[in-house]
């Protein structure tokens, strides 16, 4: 009997993987910014996820793995700090995906390597994944008011680089960013 709720699990995980995998490498480069560093977060903690299956895969699978692989990308930035890494300059060639184009992919990844870790991972949850704020607060085990106030100044920088506008003299609201990142 155990045999089959194996078997059952391994085929809920392998479509799962199958179903969920490229949206969470594509989720895990935007909050590092390097494509294939990103892959080896994803399979990391995809086979952590797999030990855990039978507990996981009737709860939320995806929301337990897409914080995992949050959670995966902001140690490997911890530990590149502490060995004093730098990313490369430039990023391979990509293909195109149907929801964007390689140049907005680019501008993308080059606006947000402007912003510190904790503004890119705000921007990257609260924007790109349609996270609210307080689940932002919760998944990064920070405040609300940090989220807050992290996501306007992040804004603020992605604004400047994106549009070339001047930087604001005064205070202003942080708004919804640009369509065409909005996916």
């Amino acid at each position: 009997m155990k045999i089959r709720r194996r078997r059952h699990s391994d085929e809920t995980f392998i479509e799962f993987v199958a179903q969920r995998s490229g949206r969470l490498i594509a989720h895990a480069e935007l909050l590092c910014g390097q494509h294939e560093q990103a892959r080896d977060i994803v399979q990391t903690v995809l086979v952590r996820a797999y030990q855990r299956w039978r507990h996981i895969e009737h709860d939320d699978p995806y929301g337990y793995v897409h914080r995992a692989v949050t959670n995966a990308v902001t140690d490997w930035w911890r530990t590149a700090q502490q060995r004093h890494e730098q990313p490369v300059g430039e990023l391979p060639d990509q293909p195109a995906t149907p929801e964007n184009t390689v140049e907005d992919r680019r501008a993308l990844l080059a606006a947000l390597d402007r912003l510190t870790s904790r503004e890119r991972t705000i921007v990257v949850l609260r924007y790109l994944d349609d996270c609210s704020e307080r689940d932002t607060a919760e998944a990064l085990g920070v405040s609300l008011g940090t989220v807050k106030s992290t996501c306007s100044r992040a804004l603020r920088k992605l604004r400047v680089v994106l549009t070339d506008e001047p930087p604001p003299t005064g205070h202003s609201d942080a708004g919804p960013m640009t369509a065409r990142w909005s996916n």
